[in-house]
């Protein structure tokens, strides 16, 4: 049975949503990884990634400096710039408490630990 991957882009990389882990579609090329982003096969560098075996089941936490580009537009949704992306729908949502250690999505309603160990 072959192991379903998933990625997400590290800090500081490309165009895709930070925090946000999309499915594997390819990896056959050493250098290069081919996601599912929204269905479009989207190629990204494999040193950009974060790869994990299996799709996700924890928030991942994401932190925003001031001075970066989407700093200003996750304070304008009111997330702060420090925010969790859901494992399973991809939803962003506050953490409340700032240090939280399990959050309820507010879209799906499913509850997981937070992964403070994997800054998105």
């Amino acid at each position: 049975m072959q192991v379903e991957k998933w990625a997400r882009a590290k800090p500081g990389t490309h165009g895709l949503r930070r925090g946000a882990w999309y499915p594997v579609v390819n990896e056959a090329v050493n250098s290069m990884v081919v996601l599912d982003v929204r269905k479009n096969n989207v190629p990204v560098p494999r040193d950009m990634l974060v790869l994990l075996d299996g799709p996700p089941s924890t928030w991942t936490v994401v932190q925003w400096h001031e001075s970066e580009r989407g700093a200003q537009r996750a304070s304008e949704e009111i997330l702060g710039l420090t925010y969790a992306v859901c494992p399973a729908c991809h939803a962003r949502a506050r953490l409340i408490p700032p240090d939280a250690e399990r959050l309820t999505c507010p879209e799906c309603q499913g509850s997981f630990d937070v992964n403070w160990n994997d800054i998105g």
